[in-house]
């Protein structure tokens, strides 16, 4: 993917892909790359430049669009996008200087921690 602008997308069925792709391209933007099972015990940098995989498998039903090296017009631009298809809900997030260094595995731990963090938040606050 070298360090042009991408998008990693992480459990999406062919089909869901295929969707996601078509908008892509309907907006003039790459397709995205499919983070596959066996770069879940990868790094983010070892995924995105160099593409290798592992003999560890990584399984997880979560969805997950990673942002790399998208502004951040784009990324709400993309966002607004994909809410407005019958693409599944997936947790989003973009990649930092820090976050690469990072196995996808620990990110993706990290996202499910705070999705359900902000959920307990929400549920709290509606209770009130």
């Amino acid at each position: 993917m070298s360090n042009e602008p991408g998008i990693l997308v992480w459990n999406y069925t062919l089909e869901e892909k295929k969707k996601l792709d078509l908008l892509l391209e309907e907006i003039g933007a790459p397709s995205a790359m499919t983070i596959e099972s066996s770069q879940g015990h990868l790094t983010l940098r070892e995924i995105i430049h160099a593409n290798t995989r592992s003999d560890r498998e990584l399984a997880s039903q979560e969805k997950v669009i990673l942002f790399y090296n998208i502004p951040q017009k784009g990324v709400f631009f993309l966002i607004n996008r994909f809410k407005e298809t019958d693409l599944p809900r997936p947790m989003y997030a973009v990649v930092t200087e820090h976050s690469i260094e990072w196995p996808f595995r620990d990110l993706l731990e990290h996202l499910v921690s705070e999705r359900d963090k902000a959920d307990k938040r929400s549920d709290r606050s509606s209770e009130e």
